[in-house]
C-alpha cells in the first residue's frame, strides 16, 4: 500500500508561512496584469469554434465576450442551488474572460463514477468526491503541467499543492482547494466558519418567559416547555442529509472526525468511544420524550425548512451561515412577529473540524479547450475573480468599508430578504472560492443578533486539517474500502440506536452497533491510521500546538 507522502515539518512550516491556505499566490491585480502572460493558443473551444487569445492589456480576456469559450462543467452536488449560467455574476465572469459554462448537475453521488469509468467526462468536473480518483493522468490534465505548457504566470501558493497531491500517486497536482483556510484566517475576522448550528424561534422563547438555554440540559428544559404549550410543534427538526446532529457531538464532547486521540497518542474508532455513546444517548433521550421525530431521519433540507417555515417546529439544526430568510419568507405570513435566532455553544468543548478546502474542479482529459481552462481558473482563484464570485461586482454590488469588509447594495440586501439571490446574482460558480471572503459576505447580510452567537461559536472552533489529509486514498486500497464501509454502517447504524423506544432498548442497539463495527475489524483500520495521523500532524503543526 502506498505510504503517505513525507514532507519534513520544517518544510511544511515554511510552507504555511509563504502564504495563506485561504487564497491563491497570485491576486492577479499586481505582478499578474504587469507580466507578459500573454501567450496567444490555438485549441478549439467549448462548442463555439472561438480560440484562446490573452490580450497582454488585460490578461483575464481569454476568449471573445461576443463570442464565447463554452466550457461544459458537472457540478456533483445534488443539492446546488443552480445548474444555469445565468444571473448578474456569470454574464460578468463571461464578460471579463470570455468565457461560458455549460454546467450539468448531478442526480446522485453515483454519477460521477460511472461516468469516470466510462469516460464521457464533460471538460471539467467541480467535485469535493472522488479526489484521489480523479487526480489521474489517464483522467485528468495535471496544474503544473498546463501552467508550464502555456506559460501561464500563475504562482500557485505552496499550501494548497501539497494538500493536492496527498490526493494523487505521482508527483503532479490536478486540482486546487477552493475554500481552503486555516485557524489563524478565522482568527482575523469576525465572520464564522460554516459549521453545524441550531437556529430557533426567539418570538416562541419569550412567549414562554424563558432565557436561551446555556447547557443541553437548560435545552431540554425549553422543548419541554415548548411541547406542553405547543403540542402540534415539534421541538427539534434536522435532515439526514447535510447537518444531521452534528451540534449534539461536540456539545457531548465528541470530536466530528471519524478516529479520536487517545492520552497515549493513538486514535481509536470514534464511534467506538465513550463520547460518542453519550452522543447517541442524549439524541435517543431527545426521542423518547418526543422532542425529535423519526421522520427526520429521512428528511432533505428542504424539509426540516418547510417545518420552521410553517410554524411546525420551534427549532431546527442548520449552518453559521444561514440568514434565516428560507424560514421568516413564509413564516412571517403567519406568524408576523416571528424572529429567528442562533443559539450559542451548549458546552464549552471545541467543535473539531477537519478541512484543507472544499471542492477541486478537475480539467478532464476530455477538455476541449485546457489552455483556456486553466487561465479560467487562474482567474477564479486571483482576488479579484474571487471576489467578482462572492461579493458580484465592487461599486455597484457592494464597496468595502474602512475595515475591508463588504457592504451590500441594496438590492442585493433585498435579494436575500426575499430568497432571489440565487436567481438574480448567482454565487454558486465560486470554483476558486475564498472561504474567508464567502464567509464575510454570508455574515455581513445576517440579522444582527447573529454576531454574538457567531463570535461564541468561532471561538470553540479547531481545525484540525491532518484528520482529511491522512484519511484513506484510492490507492490504500482496502483501508480505503474498509472506511466506506465503517462510515456508511455509522450513518445508517447510529439512527438505529437513536430511535430506541426505550433504555432496554438503547442497550441492545448500542451492543449490536459495537458488534458489527467489531465485525468490520475497524480496530485494525485505527492502528493502521495512527503513525499517518501522528505523521500529519507534524507537518501541520510542528511545534505541537
Amino acid at each position: 500500500m502506498k505510504e503517505m507522502k513525507k514532507i519534513t515539518a520544517a518544510c511544511l512550516a515554511a510552507i504555511l508561512a509563504a502564504g495563506s491556505m485561504a487564497g491563491c499566490g497570485s491576486d492577479g491585480q499586481s505582478s499578474d496584469r504587469q507580466s507578459s502572460d500573454s501567450k496567444s493558443g490555438s485549441e478549439t473551444g467549448g462548442t463555439t469554434g472561438s480560440t484562446t487569445t490573452v490580450d497582454p492589456d488585460n490578461p483575464w480576456m481569454i476568449g471573445d465576450p461576443d463570442d464565447p469559450i463554452e466550457l461544459t462543467v458537472f457540478l456533483n452536488h445534488t443539492w446546488y442551488s443552480t445548474e444555469s449560467f445565468t444571473g448578474v455574476i456569470p454574464d460578468e465572469i463571461t464578460k471579463r474572460t470570455g468565457i461560458r459554462l455549460v454546467p450539468t448537475k448531478a442526480t446522485d453521488y453515483t454519477q460521477l463514477g460511472v461516468m469516470a469509468s466510462s469516460g464521457e467526462l464533460p471538460d471539467l468536473v467541480f467535485t469535493s468526491q472522488m479526489l484521489d480518483t480523479l487526480s489521474d493522468p489517464d483522467i485528468s490534465y495535471s496544474y503544473d503541467e498546463l501552467i508550464e505548457k502555456y506559460n501561464v504566470d500563475w504562482d500557485v501558493d505552496n499550501s494548497h499543492i501539497v494538500n493536492a497531491k496527498a490526493f494523487s500517486q505521482d508527483d503532479h497536482y490536478y486540482f486546487v482547494f477552493s475554500h481552503a483556510s486555516s485557524n489563524e484566517d478565522w482568527q482575523n475576522t469576525r465572520a464564522v466558519p460554516m459549521v453545524a448550528s441550531i437556529d430557533y424561534r426567539k418570538d416562541m422563547l419569550d412567549e414562554l418567559g424563558m432565557d436561551e438555554p446555556t447547557n443541553l440540559d437548560e435545552l431540554e428544559d425549553v422543548f419541554e416547555a415548548v411541547k406542553q404549550k405547543w403540542p402540534e410543534v415539534t421541538p427539534l427538526v434536522f435532515a439526514v442529509t447535510t447537518w444531521t446532529l452534528d451540534p449534539f457531538k461536540t456539545y457531548n464532547g465528541c470530536t466530528l472526525q471519524n478516529y479520536a486521540l487517545n492520552d497515549d497518542g493513538t486514535y481509536s474508532i470514534t464511534a467506538k468511544t465513550e463520547a460518542f455513546k453519550k452522543y447517541l444517548k442524549y439524541c435517543n433521550d431527545l426521542y423518547q420524550k418526543g422532542y425529535i421525530n423519526a421522520d427526520n431521519f429521512s428528511w432533505e433540507s428542504a424539509d426540516a425548512q418547510s417545518a420552521m417555515s410553517s410554524g411546525k417546529a420551534f427549532a431546527r439544526v442548520g449552518n453559521t451561515q444561514g440568514t434565516a430568510s428560507d424560514i421568516l419568507t413564509g413564516l412571517k405570513d403567519i406568524e408576523p412577529d416571528a424572529e429567528i435566532y442562533q443559539m450559542k455553544p451548549l458546552s464549552d468543548d471545541k467543535l473539531i473540524n477537519s478541512e484543507i478546502g472544499w471542492c477541486g474542479t478537475f480539467i478532464t482529459k476530455n477538455n476541449k479547450n485546457p489552455e483556456a481552462s486553466i487561465r479560467l481558473m487562474k482567474f477564479l482563484f486571483s482576488d479579484e475573480g474571487q471576489k467578482l464570485t462572492q461579493w458580484g461586482r465592487e461599486g455597484i454590488d457592494y464597496t468595502l468599508n474602512d475595515k475591508g469588509l463588504p457592504e451590500f447594495s441594496e438590492d442585493w440586501q433585498k435579494s436575500i430578504d426575499d430568497n432571489t439571490n440565487t436567481d438574480l446574482y448567482n454565487t454558486n460558480f465560486y470554483f476558486g472560492g475564498s472561504k474567508i471572503l464567502e464567509a464575510e459576505s454570508r455574515c455581513a447580510v445576517q440579522p444582527e443578533q447573529y454576531q454574538e452567537s457567531n463570535d461564541a461559536i468561532r471561538e470553540t472552533y479547531d481545525n484540525e486539517e491532518w484528520f482529511v489529509y491522512a484519511a484513506p486514498k484510492e490507492s490504500d486500497g482496502d483501508w480505503k474500502v474498509l472506511e466506506n464501509k465503517m462510515t456508511d454502517y455509522i450513518k445508517t447504524g447510529q439512527a438505529k440506536v437513536i430511535l430506541s423506544a426505550d433504555d432496554a432498548e438503547f442497550d441492545a442497539n448500542y451492543q449490536e452497533f459495537i458488534d458489527q463495527l467489531d465485525a468490520m475489524n475497524v480496530d485494525s483500520l485505527a492502528e493502521w491510521m495512527t503513525p499517518r495521523l501522528q505523521e500529519a500532524e507534524k507537518l501541520f503543526r510542528p511545534d505541537g500546538n
